[in-house]
């Protein structure tokens, strides 16, 4: 019997204090019908709470009870140990074996249970009284306003109006749906619900748990305020009456850090048509200013706050990264030094350096060109497509060391990329050779040599020579001053070869038409 008092002490909830007196629990159990035996003095289990998400632990000093509830209620003393469980009824009174009714509607959990508990005692001095709440009812509320389908919802009283605003998702596009301007109705008094405020700073004042009776009017949005510029989260904001400007720059996250706070920009209607601007310039005017509907608020940026300027170096270099560079006046020579010089596998003859922002610039002379069918393209609008197919815009490069070296010198642009290629010492030769390929690049060597190298010229081999440079993609006609350097190919045409039969009868036709011509023209000079 100790055991079972033990158990039940530890979880009682709600202790109400011990009276003395001499009334024992007999009119109890003859109400019942119940004997004195110990299987009915022994602790009954207590109903299990519903299993619905909880924000917080009910707080009794603010939840009203309803019809619905129920309550757990066990009456100790030295006859015997009782649990009842009370429900709260649709009149909202609760019914207590051998006392009667006690009316709990519309009061507090802490009350309701002081009230349930002083009756128990009127009648059984002699007893304890322990009560807790362990079940919460359910009830509707009525939701109206332009919605898909309006009416009841049920709900708890821990229910927010946020959640019925989320659960209507299903029903239409909550996006149209005003969340900003929600009226909650309840005992003649309305309440505004502003959920953004909730969601954005926790304010539960502005969303507020239901009560029975409770009706909430959710319209549509009708009317808008923007705000752009220096704020963390600009948009487009529904419009409330009477907000500040303040309070709407801290809705859309506060200022950012590089926002200009003594400049900022309102454009206004005056009417439907005409509009003016408002320059706030002050700390205290943001408090001061009243928000009006389309109002069009531009926060000014300090465009150069803390304003870095990168450029990346990657390929063989130490130490590969973004840097960054003051415009027009830092040199590659200075940027690689400062990515720790080139690397042992670097070649020191090739750089690159290509610039993202330019490269995505359209280039309107190549727009201007593909409009026009190729036979109609002029010599000089061939000869400008094939000169841009061979160097990307924004980019230059180099292969030569002279060039390399006169490039180290060049100012770097912001998000310039700066490009050091490994060393690869190589020389193709190509075309009417024995054994065309790469072969190692020696400083010494010329055209001769490297042709001797690739097993000589063979007899397909034409005239035509040509020294196609790295650096550059030129083709040049060789000479045997032209200087070969690292990546550049040897190219030696071969002659084509084509069918004899075919090219006798090409020429017999052409000899044909040729023939023909001089006979219409001695005929048109005989006449």
């Amino acid at each position: 019997m100790i055991k079972q008092l033990l158990i039940l002490f530890s979880t009682a909830t709600l202790a109400v204090c011990q009276m003395p007196g001499s009334a024992t629990l007999q009119e109890l159990r003859s109400d019942k019908g119940e004997s004195n035996t110990e299987a009915e003095k022994s602790v009954r289990a207590l109903p299990v709470l519903d299993q619905m998400a909880l924000e917080a632990t009910v707080n009794p000093e603010t939840y009203i009870v309803g019809p619905g509830d129920e309550l757990a209620m066990n009456l100790i003393s030295s006859d015997g140990v009782f649990t009842y469980t009370l429900l709260v009824a649709p009149t909202g009174e609760v019914l207590i074996p051998a006392i009667g009714t006690v009316n709990v509607d519309h009061m507090k959990l802490s009350a309701a249970i002081e009230l349930i508990r002083q009756s128990c005692l009127k009648k059984y001095v002699n007893a304890s009284v322990y009560l807790t709440l362990v079940a919460i009812r359910r009830f509707k509320v009525l939701v109206i306003g332009t919605l898909g389908s309006p009416g009841f919802v049920t709900v708890t009283p821990l229910t927010r109006v946020s959640d019925i605003f989320d659960s209507l998702g299903n029903d239409m596009d909550v996006e149209l749906l005003s969340s900003r301007n929600i009226r909650l109705l309840r005992d003649d008094a309305v309440y505004p619900v502003d959920l953004m405020k909730y969601k954005m700073f926790g304010d539960t004042v502005q969303n507020p748990q239901v009560q029975m009776g409770d009706i909430i009017d959710i319209g549509m949005k009708t009317e808008e305020v923007g705000i752009f510029g220096g704020v963390l989260l600009p948009g487009t904001y529904e419009f409330v009456k009477h907000e500040s400007l303040e309070n709407l720059i801290k809705l859309a996250g506060g200022f950012t850090p590089n926002a200009d706070p003594g400049k900022i920009e309102i454009t206004r209607f005056v009417n439907d048509t005409d509009k003016v601007i408002l320059n706030i310039s002050t700390p205290g005017a943001l408090s001061e200013t009243i928000l009006a509907p389309e109002d069009h608020i531009v926060v000014r940026l300090k465009r150069d706050y803390k304003r870095q300027d990168l450029v990346t170096v990657e390929g063989e270099v130490k130490f590969p990264g973004r840097y960054s560079i003051d415009v027009g006046k830092t040199t590659i020579s200075e940027i690689i030094n400062r990515a720790g010089g080139f690397s042992t596998r670097a070649d020191h003859s090739k750089i690159s350096v290509n610039n993202e922002y330019i490269s995505a610039l359209v280039d309107p002379e190549i727009e201007r060109i593909r409009l026009i069918p190729y036979e109609d393209l002029s010599d000089a609008e061939k000869s400008y497509l094939k000169a841009r197919s061979r160097v990307e815009k924004g980019k230059i490069s180099s292969a030569s060391e002279d060039f390399t070296r006169a490039l180290m010198e060049f100012p770097l642009q912001r998000e310039d990329v700066v490009s050091i290629p490994a060393l690869q010492e190589y020389v193709e030769v190509l075309g009417a050779v024995l054994h065309p390929g790469r072969f190692p690049l020696v400083p010494e060597y010329t055209y001769n040599d490297y042709v001797s190298q690739a097993g000589g010229v063979t007899s397909t081999a034409t005239r035509k020579k040509y020294i196609i440079k790295n650096s550059t993609g030129q083709r040049i006609p060789l000479k045997q001053d032209v200087r070969i350097e690292n990546g550049d190919v040897i190219f030696i045409a071969e002659k084509l070869e084509y069918n004899k039969w075919e090219r006798f009868k090409d020429i017999m036709a052409i000899g044909g038409q040729m023939a023909a011509i001089i006979i219409v023209i001695q005929t048109a000079i005989l006449r």
